[in-house]
């Protein structure tokens, strides 16, 4: 049976995998891969382990049924922006309770502000990095 090779490659690409990468994962040699890519005859074995490592069910690799646009995730970026989002978390909760320590000792904000400067700056650095130097998924249309 034929498979969508448009599919394979794209979702590979999105994970920003090459196809030594996706063979690894799958536990194929990269010639299978490559060949799978090229003219989209695999075996049924073959379409489980790349189904398997891509994370869709066996049925969306067939020809006949492309993945719609809304179900194509990147995992990896969501991770980060969920890391992103703990990170910014943890920096208002630990930062907050420097102040509150700060003024209890000293009645004033004095070493503090310097903490929350300084970490402040190397979280503004990871928003930047997540969100505008790193490449955003493109709508498939």
């Amino acid at each position: 049976m034929k498979i969508d090779t448009a599919l394979i490659k794209q979702l590979r690409e999105q994970r920003a995998w090459s196809q030594e990468h996706l063979a690894s994962v799958a536990g194929l040699s990269l010639r299978t891969v490559q060949r799978v890519e090229a003219d989209g005859s695999a075996s049924a074995e073959t379409r489980m382990a790349i189904a398997s490592a891509l994370d869709i069910d066996v049925a969306r690799l067939n020809v006949s049924s492309p993945l719609p646009a809304a179900e194509v995730i990147r995992p990896e970026r969501d991770f980060k922006i969920a890391r992103l989002h703990y990170r910014l978390l943890r920096f208002l909760i630990i930062g907050g309770l420097l102040v509150g320590v700060d003024v209890y000792s000293s009645g004033t904000i004095t070493w503090s502000k310097w903490v929350i400067l300084f970490w402040g700056v190397f979280l503004l650095l990871r928003i930047v990095k997540t969100y505008l130097v790193e490449p955003r998924p493109r709508a498939n249309t």
